[in-house]
């Protein structure tokens, strides 16, 4: 995901953010770390609480982060799709 990143154009931001909150599978590989005693008690609760974070506000990001690329590629105001995002609005 990392290297293909600065190829994605102004969506990396987006697509990146959008991948943030999908935790549920890392909860389990966590959970099975620590019962095989590959980590200790701390660091399985340094990563709980840093999936849990990852949860809670991944999704608040990324509401920011695509609402700022909606506005830049699309004009908000009538509806028309704008294809550099650089489309002047006349005032």
């Amino acid at each position: 995901k990392v290297l293909c990143a600065p190829f994605m154009g102004d969506a990396k931001f987006v697509i990146g953010w959008a991948m943030v909150g999908r935790a549920e599978f890392a909860y389990l590989i966590a959970q099975m770390a620590a019962s095989a005693d590959m980590m200790d008690q701390d660091t399985f609760s340094i990563v709980i609480w840093a999936l849990l974070y990852a949860t809670v506000f991944a999704p608040l990001i990324f509401r920011k982060v695509l609402a700022r690329y909606v506005a830049r590629h699309f004009n908000i105001e009538d509806g028309e799709h704008t294809e550099d995002g650089l489309k002047e609005v006349a005032h």
